[in-house]
């Protein structure tokens, strides 16, 4: 009975963790929209009201860029933050590149937000419904309010706001203005579109795209994305075809493009007048943003842009929810307050190896108790086995009588033989927190612990501790009290085999988490069946 209660505990591990690797890496997002939040849209081929709506016009814009080509200067800008350094073009007043200073790739360089493309893609570019009018737009050149071209902001200078602006001949025109601070991930964004010629409305979307530079840190089964925050739900868009565009209204917080350790957010600062949108161009590549409608023949709206890491003290900030972006999976209410604990351990440690190791051994004595209950149950479960072969061997042809009997056994012996289940289960929840949160928190990126294991949250390079974790897993599996039955024992002896091959990919932080447990585990049964013995 023992024994299948650990099977079964083990078989539904390995099932949730084959679930997170073979499933979640590969969904599809759109399917897990509801259909009644979220409308799709083909990219229509209208155009723009008023002002832009004539080819005629668009191709007068057209004109105009060319002709700036030969009077305004092709410029970039360069801002540090002191924690980012974002590289500004003037070829449609856009961002070329988001550094962010504390975080770098494998190679040291700077993790860079800002997706390789070309200048009309970059972010935050606007696109307007007429498709010849918005490619002018976004590889126009730009005048600029700054005259340098590198600026660092300091406590004399604590931040700086940075215009863009054009004109067309029909006398539409776009401002752009960001505003940066000092040792902030937020950028200020103000734009302000329009003119007389453009009395009758029109629409407009600010989007960053096209999604976002790899990091270097995916995992491939974290999600990686489109994602917006609705009244309290998160909202993963997809986007089946190319050219395909999925709407959303309501209370949006937020939408953004994320990875597993980084995203960029666009924040409304108005309540109302917009819709989210989430669109794929015709080469797949996807964008983020939001959608404004002008009623009158001007429009001024603004977004915060937020560049960063997935830090949940930093998204918590901003209160719009923004830390929900963080998936700490089914059993969030653990997680969180464990990753809270493991920050206080590291806060004494200064090395997050040692507070994972911490926090295992303090999990584990509060275990302690049942797993005492649990081992001591087995071990007389074992010492039963011969009568329970009888029994089960005598009323093999009346199943309530041989149920009768193993009860009145149990009882006799004082035998819980549901004891180790029990125990189990009460556990799987905490196991899947801490399994979680070591794989998605930003902060056991490249932390390293001792020797060759350099990062936490990556695997171990050569092997070593997910081999020793199986080893240990093995000696546990041997020390276990046998069910009686040779095909149970054979399968619990090939779990360690199938936990080593899962776990020598998985990051070095869980495989230390489950070696320590198992070490802890086999002290600990090593105890009772000595005082047992006794």
């Amino acid at each position: 009975m023992e024994k299948r209660a650990f099977l079964a505990v083990f078989l539904s591990v390995l099932v949730f963790i084959l679930y997170q690797y073979y499933y979640i890496s590969k969904f599809e997002p759109a399917k897990i929209i509801p259909e009644e939040e979220k409308t799709i849209e083909k990219p229509e081929k209208t155009t723009m009201p008023s002002a832009v709506k004539d080819a005629d016009i668009a191709s007068k814009t057209e004109e105009v860029a060319k002709v700036r080509e030969t009077t305004i200067k092709e410029r970039e800008i360069k801002i540090n933050t002191g924690v980012t350094e974002v590289v500004f073009t003037n070829r449609g007043g856009k961002i070329k590149t988001i550094n962010l200073l504390k975080y770098k790739t494998k190679d040291g360089s700077p993790v860079n937000l800002v997706k390789d493309a070309e200048a009309k893609l970059l972010p935050l570019k606007m696109e307007f419904t007429d498709k010849k009018f918005s490619d002018a737009v976004n590889s126009a050149l730009f005048d600029v309010s700054e005259t340098e071209e590198t600026i660092t902001l300091s406590p004399g200078r604590r931040s700086i706001a940075l215009g863009f602006s054009y004109i067309d001949e029909s006398g539409f025109e776009i401002y752009k203005e960001y505003t940066l601070y000092q040792d902030e991930y937020k950028i200020d964004v103000s734009v302000k579109t329009g003119g007389e010629s453009a009395a009758g409305g029109f629409s407009y979307q600010v989007l960053w795209g096209p999604g976002l530079r790899p990091d270097g840190g995916s995992d491939g089964y974290s999600y990686e994305g489109p994602t917006a925050y609705i009244g309290r739900e998160l909202v993963y868009d997809g986007v089946e075809e190319k050219g395909g565009q999925v709407y959303h209204e309501g209370d949006i917080k937020w939408v953004a493009m994320q990875n597993k350790y980084f995203m960029t957010a666009l924040i409304p600062v108005e309540t109302k007048g917009f819709k989210s949108i989430t669109k794929a161009s015709e080469t797949g590549d996807v964008s983020v943003g939001l959608e404004y409608i002008s009623v009158g023949g001007r429009a001024e709206n603004r977004v915060i842009l937020y560049a960063g890491p997935k830090e949940s003290e930093i998204l918590k900030s901003y209160n719009v929810s923004l830390e929900e972006i963080i998936d700490y999976g089914w059993f969030d209410f653990l997680a969180k307050p464990l990753f809270k604990v493991l920050k206080l351990f590291y806060g004494f440690t200064h090395n997050y190896g040692i507070a994972i190791i911490i926090l295992t051994v303090i999990i584990k004595l509060i275990f302690y108790p049942l797993s005492q209950k649990s081992l001591k149950s087995m071990q007389k479960l074992q010492k039963l086995q011969p009568e329970l072969k009888i029994i089960q061997e005598r009323y093999k042809n009346d199943r309530q009588k041989m149920s009768a009997e193993l009860m009145r056994l149990y009882r006799e012996n004082k035998v819980n033989p549901f004891g180790g289940f029990f125990l189990i289960i009460i556990q799987i929840p905490v196991f899947i927190a801490l399994y979680k949160l070591l794989m998605v928190s930003i902060e056991l990126r490249q932390a390293p612990f001792f020797g060759w294991i350099k990062d936490l949250s990556d695997k171990d390079p050569y092997y070593i501790t997910p081999l020793i974790m199986g080893a240990t897993m093995f000696v546990q599996q041997k020390m276990t009290p046998s069910a009686g039955d040779p095909m149970q024992a054979k399968i619990m002896l090939i779990m360690p085999i199938i936990f080593t091959f899962m776990f020598l990919n998985f990051p070095s932080g869980l495989v230390l988490y489950w070696l320590v447990n198992n070490i802890l585990s086999i002290a600990q049964q090593y105890l009772i069946y000595r005082e047992m013995k006794k």
